[in-house]
């Protein structure tokens, strides 16, 4: 693939497309969610024009989606100037019992500060500092998901605001997904990560080729060890010929 290739990804409502745009040393391939769904593939005037659109930046392992037939490149046009990175991002500092984030780590190239006050209407439009894998980048686009959703306040009958069920006790979720070519390695995998501690879940992948390995653990109120534990898994993914393809997390209900 090359940077400004332009990705069809076909979601329950409608098609929508994405522009990769380059590496992150992180969080890997880099793409630009593009605005919008529609019934069919447009035009290629009209879809040359939505690539001038900035929408927002994901984290999405784009390569391998295509490489396995979970989408398609359908063009190629210039990246915009400016658009082939975020300039900065946002991951979560603390997260309260009740699954609210209160403070944001701000990434700005090696750059990181921790904001101790409110984020800003320009901060909130930011994106987020995780990956996602392919099921979970369908969710979203199929909500037409905004980074600024993030921040919204999750409200119940009537407008109220709901509480998180974590006041009773439950924690945030992080779920990872890794891909193995042979189920039998993918099972030892599994057999493994249940040893030390996780939840795992071990079937067929949807491109019904590889082996999947589905990881989930409950995260600490500050989530500071997310980071080493998706390191640790990237890692155990290589070391058996396999492929980490990302992960998401799940507040409380």
């Amino acid at each position: 693939m090359r940077f400004g290739d332009i990705v069809e990804v076909r979601t329950p409502a409608g098609l929508a497309y994405l522009q990769y745009a380059s590496k992150h040393p992180s969080y890997m391939d880099t793409v630009r969610v593009l605005p919008g769904l529609f019934p069919e593939r447009p035009a290629p005037e009209k879809l040359e024009a939505l690539s001038t659109h900035e929408g927002y930046f994901a984290f999405y392992l784009v390569s391998h989606a295509v490489r396995h037939g979970l989408a398609e490149v359908v063009a190629h046009y210039p990246i915009p100037a400016g658009l082939e990175a975020p300039r900065a991002i946002l991951r979560p500092g603390f997260i309260t019992r009740e699954g609210t984030v209160t403070k944001w780590w701000l990434e700005e190239g090696t750059r990181e500060t921790l904001l101790n006050r409110a984020l800003t209407p320009e901060e909130k439009r930011l994106s987020l500092a995780e990956m996602w894998n392919h099921e979970f980048l369908v969710q979203r686009l199929s909500e037409q998901w905004h980074p600024e959703h993030e921040h919204a306040k999750r409200l119940g009958p009537a407008g109220l605001h709901t509480p998180h069920a974590a006041t009773q006790g439950q924690s945030p979720r992080m779920r990872h997904y890794l891909y193995f070519p042979q189920a039998t390695v993918g099972r030892s995998v599994a057999a493994e990560l249940r040893r030390r501690g996780f939840t795992v879940e071990s079937r067929q992948g949807a491109d019904e080729k590889n082996w999947l390995v589905l990881v989930e653990h409950l995260l600490s109120p500050g989530g500071g060890e997310a980071i080493s534990i998706r390191e640790e898994l990237e890692h155990l993914a290589a070391e058996h010929a396999g492929e980490y393809d990302g992960f998401e997390t799940s507040l409380p209900e």
